[in-house]
């Protein structure tokens, strides 16, 4: 927007001539203040006191002028301020959304870790039964093995077991249990030392014997 040209008569010759501003008197005209006028970038010449037509007429094309592109302004910058606000909304509501899809994907994310846990679980209980099954004897197997502990005899001790390797030997040979000779054995307690007494026997006399001490003595 160009700045307007201030036009003057000489005073010696009345002559036109460019002015250094516009006075007070012509912006009174057109209702604008010294202060508006300088806000507007006009030139303000608060010495001079006369008023031309034709500065009026040159300031009213301006203040029109101006007034519109202050409305352009304006229009510009509440449009600017409108697309703001809109902006804003929107990056608030494409942020609830993100929020929302990431609230969700992490609840999937957590539903598909549970449901392989569970999977896990499942198959080694499945594999846990399999192997119990696999260990767990049938009816026949039980009744076979109740079978065999009720046959087994109690736990023997060694001198039983002693004895009756002894009967099986002699019944091997022929030997009959009243054909052997009874032998008393002394019951000892259990940890106790077993004393063996040694007998010395006295010498027999015998018919040889005699014979050679009646040969000695002839």
């Amino acid at each position: 927007m160009m700045k307007p040209s201030v036009s003057v008569e000489s005073p010696a010759t009345n002559n036109p001539r460019k002015g250094r501003g516009f006075s007070k008197d012509e912006l009174a005209a057109i209702k604008w203040s010294v202060k508006q006028a300088r806000e507007a970038g006009l030139i303000v010449d608060e010495r001079r006191k006369s008023k031309y037509k034709e500065n009026i007429a040159t300031l009213k094309v301006f203040k029109e002028d101006y007034v519109k592109v202050l409305a352009d302004k304006e229009k510009v910058l509440l449009k600017a301020r409108k697309d703001g606000v809109k902006a804003r909304r929107e990056a608030k509501k494409r942020k609830q959304i993100e929020d929302k899809e990431s609230i969700e994907r992490e609840k999937e994310i957590d539903e598909e870790r549970k449901r392989i846990q569970e999977e896990i679980a499942k198959r080694e209980a499945e594999e846990l039964e399999v192997e119990s099954e696999a260990e767990e004897l049938s009816e026949d197997e039980l009744a076979e093995l109740d079978a065999l502990e009720e046959g087994t005899d109690l736990e023997e001790t060694p001198e039983e077991a002693l004895e009756k390797v002894e009967e099986e030997l002699a019944e091997a040979i022929g030997i009959t249990k009243e054909e052997k000779k009874p032998e008393e054995k002394a019951a000892t307690p259990e940890g106790a030392k077993k004393v063996v007494k040694r007998v010395r026997k006295k010498p027999t006399t015998t018919t040889k014997g005699v014979a050679d001490k009646a040969e000695k003595k002839e």
